[in-house]
């Protein structure tokens, strides 16, 4: 039997802006989109490091804003620049690129890389979170996993972590698929084409941010998320 391996990474983990580009953010429209939830994923770090501490895995974390590069979205995504950095001329943004954008990615992709050639089978968990309103609609679920429906070992994967999260917290509202597509532009969806199904199971990790706010329940929350994704895969 292969063994699993578990990566986690976090790439929307906080809303630093370097010194570099701080002029990029003086206007009060840029320093009201960095306290909100396009500026970083409110919680998801937090959740990322309870996570290492309880599964021994390794994290790759990124707490720039992806106001300024979105590590999540694909080269010449119409989101991988906002409107605050999108009007840097070109050489610029390839040097924020070399600056903040491959180093992440590829130092991502060069540890998958090593563990398949080990023979492993890489299960890399993406750290998110999502905010619990949107257009004035309520999201109705705590937690999203995330998948690639035409990937038979991400759909087995999350059918089990699902029925695992539901018996550690029978309370936890769990949904495959939402509040995103799994398929949809993302790191994972880049590292799918890269690496085979027998070689790299892709899954985002989505969370309410109201299950992420206060410190008890955000412990509790990582505590049942660990508990249960070791329940799924004991090769881990």
């Amino acid at each position: 039997m292969t063994r699993r391996v578990l990566l986690l990474t976090c790439e929307h983990g906080g809303a630093r802006v370097p010194t570099r580009y701080r002029a990029l953010f003086q206007s009060r429209a840029a320093r009201q989109a960095l306290r909100t939830h396009r500026g970083s994923d409110h919680g998801a770090l937090t959740l990322a490091l309870a996570l290492r501490r309880s599964l021994g895995a390794p994290l790759y974390e990124s707490r720039v804003t992806r106001l300024l590069v979105d590590l999540n979205r694909s080269l010449g995504h119409p989101q991988l620049f906002s409107e605050f950095s999108k009007g840097l001329d070109p050489a610029e943004r390839s040097a924020l690129l070399a600056r903040h954008y491959f180093p992440h990615r590829e130092a991502v992709e060069s540890w998958i890389d090593e563990q398949v050639s080990r023979g492993r089978q890489v299960v890399h968990v993406g750290v998110h979170s999502f905010t619990p309103r949107v257009d004035g609609r309520t999201r109705i679920a705590d937690l999203g996993l995330l998948y690639d429906p035409r990937r038979a070992g991400e759909v087995e994967l999350c059918r089990d972590w699902k029925a695992a999260l539901q018996t550690v917290d029978a309370t936890l509202r769990v949904r495959r698929n939402y509040p995103f597509l799994g398929k949809a532009d993302g790191f994972v969806t880049h590292l799918r084409g890269v690496f085979g199904p027998r070689k790299y199971l892709g899954i985002e990790l989505e969370v309410n941010q109201a299950r992420l706010a206060a410190p008890r329940a955000r412990r509790r929350l990582a505590q049942s998320i660990a508990e249960s994704l070791k329940t799924t895969s004991e090769a881990f």
